[in-house]
């Protein structure tokens, strides 16, 4: 991240699984999530967005403002900034 900002390059979007995602928030590296909801229910098998240590008290989750949800076909996006 340090090199890319060397470049100049200050926004990334990163589509990636659950290991990577969770790595990119525990190191204060997430601004904003872009998450698209589609209406189906996979099961407590399927991999969750985060893998991130399990709470110890809700002191320690992160917090999220929405700036936009809206409606894409059957599917809803939704707009989140990390509150650091």
């Amino acid at each position: 991240m340090g090199e890319l900002a060397r470049r100049g390059i200050n926004e990334v979007h990163v589509e990636a699984g659950h290991k990577l995602n969770g790595s990119l928030l525990q190191e204060g590296l997430v601004d904003e999530l872009v998450v698209y909801l589609a209406p189906h229910i996979l099961g407590e098998a399927a991999r969750g967005m985060f893998h991130l240590p399990a709470l110890e008290d809700l002191a320690g989750r992160r917090e999220l403002a929405f700036t936009d949800v809206r409606a894409f076909g059957a599917d809803i996006r939704v707009i989140a900034r990390v509150v650091h």
